[in-house]
């Protein structure tokens, strides 16, 4: 879950999302992790931290969390778990508050640093997004987005048993790719088959054979060229994703044409597969804080670097845009 990767992302014990209630009068647990998990699901949260942070907006980071007069202690009395210290996030969606994100407890004693709130914070957009994809799904659940949701665990299932992805990698790519899709006023039927072709893009690693993920390079993706083109074949099969067969074949070509499986370059590429592309790299930098050393600042520059070489630029720059507006920076 996210929950999952925003505790790895900043080495906490644990960590929880909590949602505004429909009448915003409480927040309640939609994630949270440890054996007491089933306890908080039942809790109703309107004081505290989390409660102050979902108020105001603004983030916290608590390194010592019995010298703030806002923290309760409520819930570790609930739990019986300690709480030493902590960063609570807002979670925006559309400039509305929807949530917050907490991190509990720094691995090995030490306290959070202000990089770990700058990354739990570029973090908590794509969590608000996950939030409201999986409501989406509730009110809309259909047997073609069942269908879409087996596709999309059979994907991670194996992508993530192979090192290759974090658990949820489809979905966010698909909520990060539609709400860059938005910004470029792409609307309707246009942006279903980006949607589909953004959460499906990874389908072809399903038709690669086995003896292909062996020996596994740095990069295993290297071994798996033909996923694109395999996963296009697939869905093209499909008279309800057909048209997304492009955006899955192509979100590998580089914007300079170095990149595969037909070496387009420019416009050449559909939209939609160069604004997949931008979510994913975007995504494996965010999710692999090595690549930045934990920076944001390299986080962003790397990105902006990649414009006009692997990446269209002009959807770096609206999507970093955006993206920066959207957290206040």
């Amino acid at each position: 879950s996210m929950g999952s990767v925003a505790s790895d992302l900043v080495s906490a014990e644990r960590s929880s999302i909590l949602i505004f209630s429909e009448d915003r009068s409480h927040l309640y647990f939609k994630h949270s992790e440890g054996k007491t998990a089933p306890i908080l699901k039942r809790v109703k949260v309107n004081s505290g931290v989390a409660w102050w942070v979902a108020q105001t907006g603004e983030p916290m980071i608590l390194n010592d969390v019995e010298s703030e007069p806002r923290f309760t202690g409520e819930m570790d009395k609930i739990t019986g778990f300690k709480t030493r210290n902590m960063i609570c996030v807002p979670l925006k969606l559309k400039g509305e508050l929807i949530g917050v994100i907490e991190v509990i407890n720094k691995v090995g004693g030490e306290g959070f640093t202000e990089g770990d709130l700058e990354l739990l914070e570029m973090l908590s957009h794509q969590i608000s997004l996950a939030i409201m994809h999986a409501e989406r799904l509730e009110r809309y659940r259909n047997f073609f987005s069942n269908s879409i949701e087996i596709f999309v665990k059979a994907i991670e299932t194996l992508g993530v048993r192979r090192g290759m992805m974090f658990p949820g990698h489809c979905w966010r790519i698909a909520e990060a790719s539609t709400f860059a899709g938005q910004l470029l006023e792409i609307k309707g039927e246009e942006l279903d088959r980006l949607y589909y072709g953004a959460v499906l893009h990874d389908i072809g690693i399903l038709e690669c054979r086995d003896e292909m993920w062996e020996p596994m390079l740095e990069n295993p993706w290297q071994n798996l060229k033909d996923h694109p083109v395999a996963g296009a074949n697939m869905v093209r099969q499909i008279k309800l994703l057909a048209d997304s067969a492009p955006i899955i074949r192509h979100h590998h070509e580089n914007f300079d044409g170095t990149g595969y499986p037909d070496g387009l370059r420019g416009e050449e590429i559909p939209i939609g597969a160069r604004i997949v592309a931008v979510a994913e790299r975007y995504e494996e930098l965010l999710l692999n804080p090595l690549e930045t050393k934990g920076s944001r600042r390299a986080l962003i520059d790397r990105i902006e670097g990649m414009g006009g070489r692997e990446l269209d630029p002009e959807i770096v720059r609206i999507f970093l845009s955006e993206l920066l507006r959207v957290r206040g920076d």
